[in-house]
């Protein structure tokens, strides 16, 4: 049994992230579709459908989250869809293609001007966003909320809001700084 101050803390906080990334993806289709494509795991006749389907169940999965929508089958079709982004940033892992921009930082840009490329970081990020939502498929404990309680979810909140903001300015430094120590200084494209 969980609390159900921290259900409600990790439900607000995935509405928020998946609100945002499908927000992103809705704003600019075309450049979402580049993304999609350039990591070459789908038939280019599939690019754009897939980069609609992707953008309409982000949002759903906010508005699930956001409306406590069954919460097990919310934070297990979360679960999945990163499992998903993670294993499309293994496979070009796996085929040395870091250059990639990943998608998930959509518009963020580092020092250097690229936008966040594909890492392992990406992928332990991504492991813990799946474990903490498994982790609001919970039961919650019976225990009703306070007025106390509310202002603590929306100090959490804004908490883990920075602490994300701060881990993906971090990636895209430790991106900006593998730039400079490669000869010539520029990106691993082949």
């Amino acid at each position: 049994m969980l609390d159900p101050l921290v259900i409600k803390l990790l439900s607000l906080a995935f509405a928020l992230l998946l609100a945002g990334a499908a927000w992103h993806k809705f704003a600019d289709h075309q450049r979402f579709r580049g993304i999609l494509a350039a990591y070459a795991l789908l038939p280019e006749l599939a690019v754009a459908p897939v980069a609609a389907l992707i953008a309409a169940l982000e949002a759903a999965l906010a508005a699930a989250w956001a409306l406590g929508w069954n919460l097990p089958a919310t934070a297990m079709a979360t679960a999945v869809l990163l499992a998903v982004y993670s294993s499309a940033i293994a496979v070009n892992l796996s085929r040395g293609r870091t250059y990639i921009d990943c998608g998930c930082g959509f518009g963020a840009k580092g020092a250097t001007g690229n936008s966040q490329q594909l890492s392992n970081r990406l992928l332990w990020r991504n492991a813990l966003l799946i474990a903490l939502a498994l982790t609001a498929a919970l039961p919650p404990a019976g225990r009703e909320l306070l007025l106390l309680d509310f202002i603590s979810l929306a100090a959490a909140c804004l908490v883990m809001i920075l602490l994300y903001t701060v881990a993906g300015q971090l990636l895209l430094n430790a991106q900006t700084i593998r730039s400079w120590r490669k000869p010539g200084g520029g990106s691993s494209r082949p």
